[in-house]
């Protein structure tokens, strides 16, 4: 008995148009199918088993726990592998991310491998790659050679003319010599008939008490 024989098992390879990033997210979901298939038959013998030696509460969870794990491998084909082969990634990769938390809940082994193809599927995302409509493949478009512009002239100074004025020369002056400052002058002084004090002829009264200079 070989794997292909095995029924709601897709197969290990897809279209060959694929890109690298969908093709690399694809065989992880592949081996995530066979973790959940795995899984599924390991827990409903555990869960069987324990329900016959009386551990019934984890005799049935393991039970529930083996056909989600079923229930989740019979439905790949439909929700992941079908979309990621008609091109549709982003469908693919929204229901990889489901059945992977899912598994996780319910068995570990298959929804973590399920969660490592989501994280590989994530490049085709990226703006060097485009999802593909069912039954188009991807055309390389033709190498175009660039135009090159021919390059401006070299700039070319305009002639001289003969009967051009040259301009004049112009002479350096000397700076001319700064006037000697002239000595400051000494106001006149006059004496305060009632203190004494000598002050400035020009003030009319006296700094000291105010009294008129005549």
């Amino acid at each position: 008995m070989t794997l292909a024989s095995i029924p709601y098992l897709a197969k290990n390879a897809g279209p060959e148009w694929l890109p690298a990033a969908v093709a690399q997210g694809r065989q992880f979901a592949y081996w995530g199918q066979l973790a959940l298939l795995f899984m599924a038959a390991v827990l409903l013998v555990a869960g069987t088993f324990n329900v016959i030696s009386g551990g019934y509460s984890i005799g049935v969870y393991t039970i529930i726990a083996g056909v989600v794990n079923l229930l989740l491998y019979a439905m790949m084909p439909s929700t992941v592998f079908a979309p990621l082969d008609q091109g549709r990634f982003r469908e693919a990769s929204d229901r990889m991310l489901i059945w992977g938390v899912v598994g996780l809940l319910f068995g570990v082994v298959g929804g973590f491998v399920l969660l490592a193809a989501y994280v590989k599927l994530q490049d085709v995302f990226q703006p060097q790659y485009q999802q593909y409509p069912p039954g188009q493949y991807y055309e390389q478009p033709l190498y175009q050679q660039p135009q090159y512009q021919p390059a401006p002239p070299p700039y070319q100074a305009p002639a001289m003319v003969d009967n051009e004025a040259a301009p004049a020369e112009v002479k350096d002056s000397a700076p001319e010599p700064a006037p000697a400052p002239e000595p400051p002058r000494k106001a006149e002084m006059a004496k305060c008939r009632n203190c004494g004090v000598q002050y400035p002829s020009f003030m009319r009264n006296c700094p000291n008490c105010g009294a008129p200079r005549n």
